[in-house]
């Protein structure tokens, strides 16, 4: 890593170098240059975006990463409802009897509340205040039981060898 930070640095004098030779409009193109090698070589040296004053950036996105793809889960809802001759829509969502099974053996390691709300939510994209209001109970606890799934069906696909064979 510090050679590449080095040749970085190496570049970064040659564009400043150029810069001060350089005709205005050429000027506009180095400068961009100059920024982005700056930008890159902070990044490299801090471990961290630079102007982040946290170590990470967004923790958040990497807690609310699904375990299954949201576009298989409603084709899998789909493909559960009957098929008409007349609508092609149905067609187009029907997944693979392999993808079916790796669903159904996943969600049976959540209880039949968690897997009610799971499906809500994932499946018929509820939002959590919907959820609520129809089951008659508060958005943290739907919070609480999709976490809570999203653990399960994590930890299932990790341990199964079922669910690892893609």
């Amino acid at each position: 890593m510090n050679n590449l930070i080095q040749q970085y640095k190496e570049s970064l004098k040659v564009a400043k170098k150029m810069y001060r030779s350089a005709t205005v409009e050429d000027k506009k193109v180095i400068a961009g240059m100059i920024s982005d090698l700056e930008f890159a070589i902070e990044w490299m040296e801090t471990s961290r975006m630079p102007g982040n004053r946290r170590g990470i950036e967004r923790r958040a996105a990497y807690q609310r990463e699904k375990p299954f793809d949201p576009l298989l889960m409603q084709k899998y809802f789909r493909s559960s409802e009957p098929t008409y001759e007349w609508d092609d829509h149905n067609k187009e969502s029907v997944i693979t009897e392999w993808d079916k099974q790796r669903i159904e053996d996943a969600l049976s390691v959540l209880t039949d509340r968690e897997r009610e709300v799971y499906l809500m939510s994932r499946g018929y994209c509820l939002t959590y205040s919907e959820i609520a209001n129809y089951l008659c109970i508060s958005s943290s606890s739907v919070q609480t039981m999709i976490e809570r799934a999203e653990k399960k069906i994590k930890k299932r696909i990790n341990e199964s060898l079922f669910c690892l064979c893609s």
